[in-house]
């Protein structure tokens, strides 16, 4: 069995992550990451812009918006990601098990009858045939009772394939979005094209590929599936993916077996955003950070704060602030920190569209400090935002 140390373990994830050399594409980022997260709205912009030179906001819209290239769905971990065409069909597969009990739970729970969905969910169809609408618009057309809850309807056509969420009537940041009829965006893509066995251990591979060497658990964690059914699918995905050790890391752990070993390139520093992939795509945090750091990244509700990375380890948190951006540093004696300064004037002006002010912020509270419970959305925050809500 191949040992590695936490050094070359960490590059391989870097070099598919494009952590350390920046990506050739927009697309190749959203395939090496198994998607981009996007429960926020700014994290695929922030993400990408992370792992590319020269990026600006038209592209990404460009892809999702115009091309299709890209789409908006809810899967690993009922989580909402945008997903390249082909990917999209793959994570829809193998999740589905997981999104069709929840949503028959939603169902019984909203008090309707299946009757009664299919003749709101008709009506939403047929509205949508003369162009895209928001989910309001589509209330104020269709004036359904009040105790009808539309949005979740048109969640739900969305998790089934017939509608799609596309650009925001506003705001690049704003959560609303217009919906789009499916086949007319994206009718070459099929999500009841994989076998679910199939497309777990198509997903699994990709995952392993895209954020090895990872446990089990960190592979069930990320994929919102059962351990047996992971271990299952890493059975038959024996001649691609292969078992490693790493020096002080739990195991066994997995990896492409036609990987090799990168080199353990000089540092550099990413700018990642809330909820970015690499911060969040591991159930084994160890490999990112001191354990006693935890709760100043994830908030109660395993939301991943933003972070400054370097070397694949955080080095600091960050939050854009009222047209600033504050930056905290675990380590304020830093050699590197005008480096980190200039990453975090590239991402305030990205966020801003102006230009933006810096500011350290030199002491931290913990997200989890008791009765003082905060957001992973606001850990630099001198007002207390409690992280009620469950971002992933």
């Amino acid at each position: 069995m191949r040992t590695l140390s936490a050094d070359q373990a960490r590059a391989h994830a870097i070099r598919s992550h494009f952590l350390n050399s920046p990506a050739p594409a927009i697309t190749t980022v959203a395939e090496q990451l198994v998607g981009l997260h996007n429960t926020n709205q700014a994290t695929p912009y922030l993400s990408v812009n992370a792992r590319m030179e020269g990026f600006q906001r038209p592209d990404l819209d460009e892809l999702m918006w115009e091309r299709w290239d890209l789409a908006r769905f809810r899967a690993m971990r009922l989580t909402m990601f945008v997903f390249p065409r082909a990917l999209l069909e793959v994570a829809a597969a193998a999740t589905r098990h997981i999104v069709e009990p929840y949503a028959a739970r939603w169902l019984r729970d909203s008090g309707m009858t299946q009757r009664q969905f299919d003749r709101h969910a008709a009506a939403i169809l047929e509205a949508l045939e003369d162009g895209p609408l928001t989910s309001r618009q589509l209330r104020q057309r269709l004036q359904p009772p009040q105790e009808v809850e539309l949005p979740s309807i048109v969640g739900r056509l969305c998790e089934q394939g017939h509608i799609v969420g596309g650009a925001p009537p506003g705001s690049w940041r704003s959560g609303v979005r217009r919906f789009h009829l499916w086949q007319q965006v994206l009718s070459d893509v099929d999500i009841h094209r994989w076998s679910e066995e199939a497309a777990i251990a198509e997903l699994v591979s990709q995952y392993v590929t895209g954020y090895g060497p990872v446990t089990l658990a960190d592979i069930a964690w990320w994929t919102g599936i059962t351990k047996a059914r992971c271990h299952q699918a890493l059975e038959s995905l024996s001649e691609s993916l292969t078992m490693v050790e790493v020096e002080g890391w739990p195991g066994p752990l997995y990896l492409d077996r036609h990987a090799a070993d990168p080199a353990v390139e000089p540092l550099s520093v990413s700018v990642l955003p809330l909820l970015d992939p690499y911060v969040q795509g591991y159930r084994d945090r160890q490999r990112l950070l001191p354990e006693e750091r935890h709760d100043y990244v994830w908030d109660g509700g395993g939301n991943a704060v933003p972070t400054i990375v370097s070397g694949g380890q955080i080095i600091g948190v960050w939050q854009p602030h009222a047209k600033a951006v504050r930056y905290h540093l675990f380590d304020p004696a830093r050699s590197d920190q005008d480096e980190i300064e200039a990453g975090l004037q590239e991402v305030g002006r990205l966020y801003f569209d102006e230009a933006v002010d810096v500011q350290e912020v030199p002491k931290m509270r913990s997200l989890r400090e008791p009765g003082k419970a905060r957001s992973a959305a606001h850990p630099l925050d001198e007002t207390l935002h409690r992280a009620g809500r469950r971002f992933d």
